[in-house]
């Protein structure tokens, strides 16, 4: 019991050292910056292309039996994870470019590290096979 006492009070103590108005700004900020829509309409294009070329990867390793080091499970995981959240962001952002308003950087930022996670892939070795 003393040491439940103890513990409730130690939390008491560090929580009144937090400056709750500092992280609630912080919070807003994170939610609502937003990103101009001809930026996103450039990751939208950029990202389209990558998927494609992430598409045509796919093909290549199952028609040629899944070479390694190329087609390795680790490769092929981690592109259909850039797909997966590069296209959910892209769906998101959809109504931006659509109306030309800006979007929430967020949703923008994780387009952007689909894109990246993308261009640093595998992808680009196999970009001529259909």
């Amino acid at each position: 019991m003393k040491q439940l006492i103890l513990a409730a009070t130690l939390a008491l103590g560090v929580a009144g050292c937090a400056d709750f108005g500092k992280l609630e700004t912080a919070y807003t900020y994170a939610t609502s910056a937003t990103v101009p829509s001809t930026s996103v309409v450039v990751a939208a294009n950029a990202f389209d292309a990558l998927k494609a070329t992430a598409t045509n990867y796919g093909r290549y390793c199952v028609v040629q039996h899944f070479p390694r080091p190329i087609c390795s499970a680790a490769n092929r995981r981690s592109v259909i994870k850039a797909v997966n959240a590069g296209t959910a962001a892209r769906i998101q952002l959809e109504a931006s470019i659509n109306t030309g308003q800006p979007a929430l950087a967020t949703v923008y930022n994780t387009l952007i590290a689909a894109v990246t996670s993308l261009q640093s892939s595998p992808i680009n070795t196999v970009k001529g096979a259909s």
